[in-house]
């Protein structure tokens, strides 16, 4: 079964209405995400988790159903398409118009649909579903803050971090209560913290000019550090999620997770002063410390990712 995040996306526009299929095709290129109209998901979305993470968690080992574990990748394929659109608006970064507004409503009807479908439980989808837009909606409204006054600290920027992009780890947390021991959901949900926040450092150390142009300070210049430290920190974060999915026996997480904390690692000691990765290591450590205690705090909870961070 194809089950690829362009042959999903394919299979939303065919539900949209008539007048929407041509915004949707060029949704990437007119968002600013895209170099080409004719770009697709796959070529934007180019870290195999952020468009598979189902996939990591399960190990090798585990007993897997391939029908099941397609339809949590359609769910997470569906959160990608809404949040993704929803936080370019909200950003600032592309126009809210009526006809994305319309997109966004479609999108979001599909990721409740196919998680419920995913899970067979249509209450506790929409539920979770709603816990993880209050979650993002808070962590937007918290670092539109912090950016305002040109601060923030280690810990809320941690938070901020989590509470923005828990809804990618929803359909993966869902999987998990399905298929996967409990004594391993807190390793699995700490190496995808850990993953999200490195992958945070690196885009807000890349977008450093182009967040203050836009909203007069960038995450860097708030935190107090150098761009280059937010580039250590993601390399470090990587690196740590690597050892806590080896922990948790998500093999295949770890094993991709490994190959990107060396790729970074290789990048940061060509480009990085030894100043800036001593701050990196001050950045990694306070966010580390909140990945790790948020992720220990869900241990027994029935939400999961997004409880966690919606209780944040």
């Amino acid at each position: 079964m194809r089950t690829t995040i362009d042959f999903t996306y394919q299979s939303v526009i065919a539900r949209l209405p008539p007048d929407l299929h041509a915004p949707a095709r060029g949704l990437l290129f007119e968002l600013g995400l895209a170099r080409t109209p004719d770009a697709g998901w796959a070529d934007v979305f180019q870290l195999q988790p952020s468009s598979e993470l189902p996939l990591f968690a399960l190990s090798t080992g585990d007993l897997e159903d391939e029908d099941t574990l397609a339809s949590f990748r359609r769910a997470h394929h569906a959160a990608c398409f809404y949040n993704v659109l929803v936080d370019r608006m909200a950003d600032h970064q592309a126009p809210a118009t009526p006809e994305r507004q319309r997109l966004a409503r479609h999108f979001l009807e599909y990721w409740r649909l196919s998680l419920a479908r995913a899970q067979g439980k249509e209450r506790h989808a929409a539920r979770v579903i709603e816990r993880a837009i209050r979650a993002w909606r808070r962590g937007i409204g918290l670092e539109r803050m912090a950016l305002a006054r040109g601060s923030l600290d280690g810990e809320h920027y941690g938070r901020i971090i989590l509470l923005k992009l828990g809804w990618a780890g929803l359909a993966s947390e869902c999987l998990l209560r399905q298929r996967v021991e409990p004594p391993r959901h807190p390793l699995f949900r700490s190496a995808f913290f850990l993953l999200a926040s490195g992958m945070q450092c690196v885009d807000d150390a890349a977008d450093a000019l182009e967040d203050k142009a836009l909203h007069g300070s960038g995450i860097p210049q708030a935190l107090g550090f150098p761009p280059n430290a937010l580039f250590t920190a993601g390399a470090l974060l990587t690196r740590a999620a690597a050892s806590t999915a080896a922990r948790g026996r998500f093999d295949r997480f770890a094993q991709w997770l490994s190959h990107r904390a060396s790729e970074l690692e290789r990048i940061r000691e060509r480009r990085v002063r030894p100043v800036d990765n001593l701050a990196g290591m001050v950045i990694a450590s306070s966010l580390e410390a909140v990945c790790l205690a948020v992720s220990r705090s869900t241990h027994n909870s029935t939400g999961g990712i997004t409880s966690c961070v919606s209780s944040m």
